[in-house]
């Protein structure tokens, strides 16, 4: 969902001097800059056939020309609907973490509450110990960014009202003849509560489309599947999902669950059936039909047993290099070539993945690079990155 700004997008460079059609093109990521507008809400509602009060918030993120980009709409939980000053609050909060998931660097955000404005600004101190605790954690996240400022809203918001009314609507059970209704709370479609999925652990329950598209979107970024509730950190199992996904996502799941334990940088994956394992594994399982496997490259898959170059890939070539294999088995490129396409890559400013060697480019913004290979690393030493930086250069340009 949110985590889309962070996906790369293919660039094809063309010229007229040089044929770059048999040389791989580089991955693009830009960013931009962003202000942010929330709004939290609480209402007396019954829910699941008893009174309670609930909260939503909306979040807008818009350019610089105030120009919306993404919006969200989610519940607040509990202790975030206790009253007003706290659900507003809570949606800076959860607005701020947002932006600082995006990785944000300067960000502005707006209150159209005069009291809250002064507490974030310092200019007051909130009576509650609860409001008190919530302006102290706004002040902490705020120290993360490069820059960040709260100011007075300067214009209409009532899209973020609407939002976070529909994320109160969303939780609000109903009867319709000898059937309990309930909305959605992520795509705010009504639908019958035995029709309802809900996320063992936690129990939040969504529509099975949303689940659907919450596990399209974690397979396609090589994540595990949580939860949709907005801070909640409820994993999905396989077992959980059975009956509701295609036989081929649940393979995902499987598949995807076992990457996320293993270190990016050992991971290995198939050229074939895309199996998926650890390097040093890899290497002694391949040791039992290639003795020299560590020294030479080879590698065999312990899923189809296909036997590749851990170097290039391709199928295992005995007794030749990876230049020398390419060079039998492909279209040469002339040396003027690769010697005009490294020129030209030097003089964008485009790195090479430290771990396939595709050619990486970059707009700007957060240094933090992951490429198709699923390898992370620093766009600017190029240095390893392992959930953190593994190095002291800036984490933007």
């Amino acid at each position: 969902m949110q985590e889309a700004i962070a996906a790369s997008r293919a660039r094809h460079t063309t010229s007229q001097e040089c044929n770059f059609d048999q040389i791989e093109k580089p991955y693009t990521m830009c960013v931009s800059t962003f202000r942010l507008y929330c709004k939290g809400l609480v209402s007396e509602e019954v829910v699941r056939d008893e009174s309670k009060q609930i909260g939503g918030f909306g979040v807008a993120i818009c350019d610089p020309d105030d120009n919306r980009l993404f919006e969200m709409k989610k519940v607040l939980g509990g202790e975030e609907s206790t009253h007003q000053q706290v659900a507003d609050l809570a949606a800076i909060i959860h607005a701020l973490n947002w932006a600082l998931e995006l990785d944000l660097g300067s960000v502005t955000f707006f209150c159209d509450d005069s009291n809250i404005l002064e507490y974030v600004t310092g200019k007051a101190e909130p009576n509650e110990s609860n409001v008190a605790t919530l302006v102290k954690e706004v002040s902490l996240l705020q120290s993360r960014f490069s820059f960040c400022e709260a100011l007075p809203v300067n214009r209409d918001i009532t899209f973020v009202i609407q939002h976070a009314r529909a994320a109160i609507a969303s939780q609000i059970r109903w009867r319709e003849g000898d059937v309990y209704m309930e909305t959605c709370p992520l795509c705010y479609e009504h639908v019958p509560s035995d029709e309802k999925f809900e996320v063992p652990g936690c129990f939040h329950r969504f529509c099975v489309d949303c689940i659907k598209k919450q596990v399209e979107v974690a397979l396609e970024l090589v994540k595990p599947v949580n939860c949709p509730s907005l801070g909640c950190n409820s994993e999905l199992q396989r077992e959980d999902c059975e009956g509701v996904l295609e036989p081929k996502q649940l393979d995902l799941m499987t598949k995807y669950k076992k990457a996320s334990m293993i270190k990016g940088s050992e991971r290995v994956y198939c050229p074939t059936c895309d199996n998926v394992m650890a390097k040093p594994n890899l290497i002694e399982y391949t040791k039992s039909f290639f003795v020299d496997a560590e020294l030479s490259g080879a590698r065999k898959c312990t899923e189809c047993g296909y036997c590749f170059c851990g170097k290039c890939k391709a199928g295992w070539h005995y007794g030749m290099t990876c230049a020398e294999f390419y060079k039998a088995e492909s279209i040469e490129i002339s040396p003027e070539a690769e010697e005009c396409y490294e020129a030209l890559a030097k003089s964008l400013g485009w790195k090479r993945c430290g771990n396939c060697k595709k050619m990486i480019a970059h707009d700007g913004g957060c240094n933090h690079i992951i490429c198709s290979c699923k390898f992370e690393f620093c766009f600017t030493c190029g240095a390893e990155w392992n959930k953190e930086a593994n190095c002291n250069c800036p984490p933007h340009d």
